[in-house]
């Protein structure tokens, strides 16, 4: 089985995930098929074939970055060699029968290059953070694997590249100002061998939705929730019918 392993917010109020589960299960179209693990809180309408408790810090990226490090240790202990990391937010729009290994289409430097502002919020300072530890690594100019797009990955080395990362700091993670970005942590010090990829979060202006694989904010929902909404009416397998 392709196990599919969600970081989930607090609050049952999260149409994006119902949704976003619901594409998964209709277009994912995988030799293997699919086990559902959510991390971090499991809404009341859900029920996964595998949830891990998770959310121990108040702020989003601190909870993220452990929701996935704990998520990785538990996969591994239960000898999963491959697991996908998805988004509450990750809508698969067309059938899919293989998941490659992507990063983003430029390095993480010119990314960064990119905020006309500088490191001012959480974002670009954790992306700056990622690229200081990764040089001191050695990775001099690293990829960028910063993107809405599910992440295959084997969970042993994205618990051993973000324990290390923890363990370097040299406090506890809720002492740490601002967390590394994952995805590219785990690409990079893994040596992960991707394809260049386009991000596919949709903005609220833009028109029109792609294929396969969109990502919304906040924002963009409410601009296309009825069309994804439209796509994806009957409900999943995990979702718990009143």
């Amino acid at each position: 089985m392709t196990v599919l392993i969600c970081p989930v917010r607090k609050g049952d109020s999260n149409e994006e995930l119902r949704y976003a589960i619901r594409s998964w299960e209709t277009n994912l179209i995988l030799e293997t098929g699919l086990q559902l693990w959510t991390v971090g809180y499991c809404p009341t309408w859900l029920n996964p074939d595998r949830h891990i408790e998770g959310n121990a810090y108040e702020s989003m990226p601190h909870a993220v970055f452990d929701n996935v490090f704990t998520a990785a240790v538990v996969a591994d202990d239960e000898g999963e060699d491959e697991v996908v990391f998805m988004n509450d937010d990750f809508f698969c729009l067309d059938p899919v029968g293989e998941l490659l290994p992507v990063k983003r289409d430029v390095s993480l430097r010119s990314q960064l290059s990119t905020f006309p502002h500088g490191v001012g919020t959480w974002w670009p300072r954790s992306l700056l953070a990622t690229l200081d530890y990764l040089a001191e690594q050695g990775f001099e100019d690293p990829d960028s694997f910063e993107l809405h797009r599910p992440l295959v990955a084997n969970p042993r080395v994205m618990a051993e590249v973000l324990g290390a990362w923890v363990d370097s700091a040299g406090y506890h993670l809720e002492d740490i100002d601002t967390v590394p970005q994952w995805r590219t942590a785990y690409g990079v010090m893994g040596k992960v061998e991707a394809y260049p990829a386009r991000d596919a979060k949709l903005s609220a202006k833009q028109r029109g939705v792609g294929t396969p694989w969109v990502s919304t904010s906040d924002q963009s929902w409410r601009v296309y929730s009825a069309s994804i909404r439209k796509r994806f009416q009957k409900p999943s397998r995990w979702e718990i019918q009143e």
